[in-house]
């Protein structure tokens, strides 16, 4: 475990394994911390894969800047942890929805830096402006707290599938404990700036020539399929596939069927 300071603040990183192995870099989506990646991190490791999974600004341990940032902040943010950790191979970031907004930005950034991104539940495109409306009310439900139980209902339910909630009650639960707990006022900000003011990098994509595995959940109706079905046509070496029985966090929903998916890319990224 480590904390590493960077653009946004002091970041939270559960380091597990070695300077000298082959590393990923994990990073959650909104409303969750790198407990998210609880199903991954065994499997990597058992791989030989060493595990960054990060607490992303205002979010868990990690405070955030009290400010409005940017999705290019959020990949100086991952640079900057890379650099601290002492990774110097190219590393393979795994994201899921705002993992996924950044990891591209990476790969704009600092090309050098990755050798693949395996991207769950994600766009490279702006939210539509009904979108951005419905996240501004969220922020404004957000700073109520005596709504706090219809709040997170609402949250959960665009993260998890019903048919996960009816398996894994306990699952939404947590998720909203999670949540509720952290700086409201730090949390909101980050909410915004994920949601609202995020910039869109689609016509960019073509640029970039490392290699990725896009994964969609069938039941995702936060960002459905077709945000990664534009994703995988504008890279030039990836692939996309979808997930059934899962929403928007795949990885949570259908632990092994993710972690196949993850593990077969990273023994055969091309």
């Amino acid at each position: 475990m480590t904390t590493v300071n960077t653009t946004l603040g002091s970041v939270y990183v559960d380091d597990r394994g070695e300077p000298d192995e082959p590393t990923a870099l994990l990073w959650p989506s909104l409303f969750t911390d790198h407990r998210m990646w609880r199903h991954q991190i065994a499997p990597l490791r058992e791989a030989g894969w060493r595990t960054l999974a990060l607490d992303p600004p205002g979010h868990g341990r990690s405070p955030g800047p009290g400010r409005r940032f940017t999705m290019d902040e959020c990949a100086e943010t991952a640079v900057q942890i890379l650099d601290a950790t002492d990774v110097r191979a190219p590393a393979v970031i795994l994201g899921t929805s705002w993992g996924g907004f950044v990891a591209p930005r990476i790969a704009m950034l600092a090309p050098e830096r990755l050798s693949g991104m395996v991207l769950f539940n994600t766009s490279a495109e702006r939210g539509t402006p009904i979108e951005r409306i419905r996240a501004t009310l969220l922020t404004k439900l957000l700073a109520i707290g005596a709504l706090d139980k219809v709040t997170a209902r609402l949250i959960v339910s665009g993260l998890l599938a019903p048919e996960t909630q009816g398996r894994e009650p306990e699952l939404g639960a947590d998720l909203a404990e999670q949540f509720l707990t952290w700086d409201r006022r730090r949390f909101i900000t980050t909410v915004r700036s994920v949601l609202v003011d995020r910039d869109p990098v689609l016509d960019q994509l073509p640029e970039l020539k490392v290699p990725a595995l896009i994964v969609s959940g069938k039941e995702d109706h936060t960002l459905p399929s077709f945000h990664s079905q534009r994703m995988a046509q504008k890279l030039s070496d990836a692939r996309h596939i979808e997930v059934s029985g899962a929403a928007h966090l795949v990885a949570l929903e259908e632990p092994d069927v993710a972690n196949r998916l993850i593990l077969d890319f990273l023994r055969h990224p091309r």
